[in-house]
């Protein structure tokens, strides 16, 4: 049964499911639609979800009222969803079986009549034995999706020699996890996140052995988190605990079917889509992320068809998501990442993680572009391969020469010929000059950038007394100038430090940060990461906290107007037993950005050991202060 107050679209799909083989009945309103299948026998409804009278949602909820119709597969036809959370929520409130997202082909929706007739003729009931097997290097993420597609409910058990671990999966999203590693226990994971003190944690597990309560239970009652903060906590903690299988090359799995779980299983529901890519980004190194694209390199990459899979929440960056709009169909997983030179790796893991989770499929043949993908590719053009070149000789030359050479005049030259210069250089190196060439985001950068150098010097050189005293520096002491690789490699040492510290690698985080600050001591947030780094390693041992604090009080000097920078002072004084130093650096955080939440967190904190003891705190003060 068809039902939509469209004309066209009743038309076009009465002869898409005609050429299928199937009997189609069709209606032009709700009302209409619904008494038909009420009175009549359907295998699948197909329902606008926006129609006057009775709308989709109403009919929908009318059905599942009804003993005959409470079964039928029903299929919602809207635009008016673009996510997975969305559509599982519309779902739990309609009670709809799928949805069908406008504006939608042919293949989407034959795809999605042979899931649901297939389903309902084949599977009654969920299979209850267990499936079990070997783990190879890549095969946890294939099972993360498997379970995923499969919408499956149950336990899944990994192991690997002595180590073991137990995740919750509830219609195919992993919802909680246990270990048997002690640095894994909740306690322990805030202990070295310096969320709660050593103190803390120990208070906390007697009061719970006493209470017969769970460990957070107690944290909240303490006043030492607040429910979201341990939902946030509960969160982080299953997350690391999957994120780590991502390093084994070998083990064992087994899952069981189930409905009901523990009464103490906090639900935390991941996106698989999401572990995946911080799984590959931060557990696997580079041979094994080439082992994996080596098959795919050739192949024709497209976004896929099902929305279960094409709409997951990935939590991409914004170049993820521009090197998964490019998986059109028409370009080979070697020629996308052709098109991010400079940040090649990243876009592997990203490739890799959209292959692994099934947002993006491979092809051995090239896919026919639909309108969206061939007006994309209208506006691109080829890009100048001579040009391209040009554009990166010339910048790691000008932006190692000094200002005269940069403009190409000499030290003696006087202002109208400095002027004359810059305004033959800009005119051939000003960005709009390059705009619809199809030039990569980094190589447009790269111009930028030249353009905003050639522009500086010639601010400089056309003022008398600042081009004396630059001529002055070149003459008694050369100009320092930029070395452009190492500017590159720095921030790419930077990139893969952060990557890691978010995974909580500290040790392997510090040694990137450490390469980045050494090739660039001066910037702060290198400086400021990598002494968080540093002091994450082994937050409880002196050394690390003074050789933390030593660095962040460096790169404080160089930018007082960085909010992390304070923050993680106030984690380190507090380490270092320097209370009112740590309270005062968590203020400076908040008064640099009054929206920093851990560092409001930990001030309600001190605040509120501070009453229990008769003292006044932060907010005390700032309260006291709004009063007069």
């Amino acid at each position: 049964m068809v039902i939509d107050d469209d004309r066209g679209i009743r038309s076009f799909l009465e002869r898409a499911l005609s050429a299928k083989g199937l009997e189609v009945d069709v209606a032009d309103g709700g009302a209409v639609g619904l008494q038909k299948i009420l009175n009549g026998t359907y295998d699948l409804a197909l329902i606008d979800i926006n129609m006057p009278e009775i709308a989709g949602p109403a009919i929908c909820s009318a059905l599942r009222k009804h003993e005959k119709t409470r079964d039928l597969p029903v299929v919602m036809m809207t635009a008016m969803f673009h996510s997975v959370e969305q559509i599982e929520q519309a779902k739990k409130d309609y009670g709809t079986t799928d949805f069908l997202l406008k504006p939608f082909k042919v293949e989407d929706l034959y795809w999605l009549l042979d899931k649901l007739l297939i389903q309902s003729d084949e599977v009654t009931e969920p299979e209850s034995h267990s499936v079990e097997g070997q783990l190879t290097e890549d095969y946890l993420p294939i099972l993360l999706n498997q379970l995923y597609s499969d919408q499956a409910t149950g336990i899944l058990n990994l192991q690997r020699e002595e180590t073991k671990k137990v995740v919750y999966f509830k219609g195919g999203y992993p919802i909680f996890a246990r270990s048997n590693i002690l640095s894994e226990c909740l306690g322990q994971m805030l202990v070295k996140e310096s969320v709660i003190s050593r103190e803390d944690c120990d208070r906390s597990l007697e009061r719970s052995k006493v209470t017969k309560r769970l460990q957070g239970t107690v944290l909240i009652e303490m006043g030492l988190l607040s429910p979201e903060e341990m939902h946030d906590a509960l969160s982080r903690q299953v997350t690391e605990k999957l994120l780590s299988t991502f390093k084994w090359s070998d083990g064992s799995y087994e899952f069981s079917p189930a409905t009901k779980f523990k009464k103490n299983v906090t639900e935390i529901e991941l996106s698989p889509a999401a572990l995946i890519l911080q799984g590959v980004s931060g557990y696997w190194p580079p041979e094994r992320l080439d082992r994996f694209l080596v098959p795919y390199r050739q192949e024709f990459l497209s976004q896929a068809k099902s929305p279960l899979f094409r709409f997951q929440e990935m939590g991409l960056s914004q170049r993820g998501e521009a090197i998964f709009e490019e998986c059109l169909g028409d370009l080979t997983l070697e020629k996308i990442l052709q098109r991010f030179p400079l940040s090649r790796r990243e876009a592997q893991q990203v490739l890799a993680a959209l292959l692994l989770s099934g947002m993006v499929s491979a092809s051995s043949s090239a896919t026919v572009l639909d309108h969206r993908g061939q007006e994309k590719r209208r506006k691109e053009q080829p890009q100048d391969e001579e040009l391209r070149k040009k554009i990166l000789d010339d910048y790691q030359r000008i932006l190692q020469e000094d200002y005269f050479a940069a403009l190409g005049v000499s030290r003696q030259c006087d202002e109208h010929e400095i002027k004359q210069a810059y305004y033959q250089m800009a005119k051939e190196y000003h960005p709009d000059r390059f705009l619809g060439l199809g030039l990569s985001q980094d190589i447009e950068q790269k111009v930028k950038e030249l353009f905003q150098y050639l522009t500086h010097a010639y601010s400089v050189l056309s003022d008398k007394e600042a081009s004396a005293s630059y001529l002055d520096e070149l003459v008694n002491g050369p100009k320092q100038s930029i070395n452009v690789s190492q500017v590159i490699e720095a921030e790419t040492a930077y990139q893969r430090g952060r990557a890691l510290l978010k995974v909580r690698r500290y040790k392997d985080s510090v040694e990137y940060l450490k390469q980045a600050v050494e090739m660039s001591p001066n910037e702060p947030e290198y400086l400021t990461y990598c002494a968080w780094a540093v002091y994450k390693t082994d937050p409880t041992q002196v050394d690390s906290q003074k050789r933390a604090l030593e660095i962040l009080v460096t790169s404080r000097e160089l930018n007082p107007r960085m909010e992390q920078t304070h923050l993680y002072l106030g984690h380190v004084y507090r380490s270092l037993k320097k209370d009112r130093h740590s309270e005062k650096s968590f203020e400076l955080a908040v008064q640099i950005n009054p929206r920093c939440t851990e560092a409001l967190r930990e001030l309600r904190l001190i605040n509120l050991r501070k009453e229990q003891s008769g003292e006044g705190g932060f907010f005390k003060r700032f309260l006291g202060r709004n009063k007069d």
